[in-house]
């Protein structure tokens, strides 16, 4: 990282590859978990006669936190675990070991490209995120409780800030430097042959999810703390 420079084609390569494989499981990954979260609360928002609320205050609890999450998660479990795996059937072969006789870095060559790879993946992926968990309110808004068009997006937009799409944009940087970060040392000290090469990409998995949670609580404190207004319905 002191020199940044020489590993800009392979972290080009790696994002085209990643998502050229991953871009449908999670698309489809995101868009059911929100169309399914969306139905449950606008029946939750109905029954107790609170409709304009949905848009202002669920579509922005999603963009802190939800979306976040199943970005995440489909990220940590696609992405990550053949990240994992990737790194780690080189060790399990011994090629990290010829790589550094023959005097090429493998942290360099390997992990460097592909946690910066990872982390824009992830911030990348928060945008189409924002847009598919909009749709799928709206649509929700509509089909359980018939929430007008112009109403849904009308109270939204009054409430979403510059500061929560920067907020958002950060957070997935933070995120997929961690995931990336964690998939990268559990391949780089994977060991055992096929059995701990495959409880390596189990725990790198486990440790992102559980990483991105713990993360999340002084990010979100400190978010709030230094804008206060965000968390201010209109």
């Amino acid at each position: 990282m002191r020199h940044p420079r020489g590993y800009w084609g392979a972290v080009a390569e790696d994002m085209h590859r990643t998502i050229k494989q991953a871009w449908l499981p999670l698309t489809v990954a995101i868009a059911a978990f929100t169309v399914f979260t969306a139905m449950v609360a606008m029946m939750f928002f109905a029954m107790v006669g609170g409709q304009q609320l949905f848009g202002p205050m669920m579509y922005l609890q999603s963009v802190r936190t939800f979306t976040v999450w199943v970005n995440a998660i489909a990220v940590a479990g696609i992405v990550g675990a053949a990240l994992t795996a990737d790194i780690g059937s080189r060790k399990v072969r011994e090629e990290l070991d010829a790589m550094e006789v023959m005097g090429v870095d493998p942290v360099r060559d390997l992990a460097v490209p592909r946690v910066i790879s990872l982390t824009l993946i992830t911030v990348i992926l928060s945008i189409p995120s924002i847009l598919i968990t909009t749709v799928a309110m709206q649509w929700s808004a509509d089909y359980v409780a018939h929430l007008p068009t112009g109403a849904f997006y009308s109270n939204l937009f009054v409430n979403l800030t510059t500061t929560d799409l920067i907020g958002l944009l950060v957070n997935s940087a933070l995120i997929g430097l961690l995931i990336a970060t964690v998939c990268c040392y559990k391949g780089f000290n994977a060991g055992g042959g096929a059995i701990g090469l495959g409880r390596a990409v189990n725990q790198a998995v486990v440790a992102s999810v559980v990483g991105v949670f713990v993360l999340q609580l002084p990010y979100q404190a400190i978010f709030l703390g230094l804008f206060p207004e965000v968390g201010a319905w209109k």
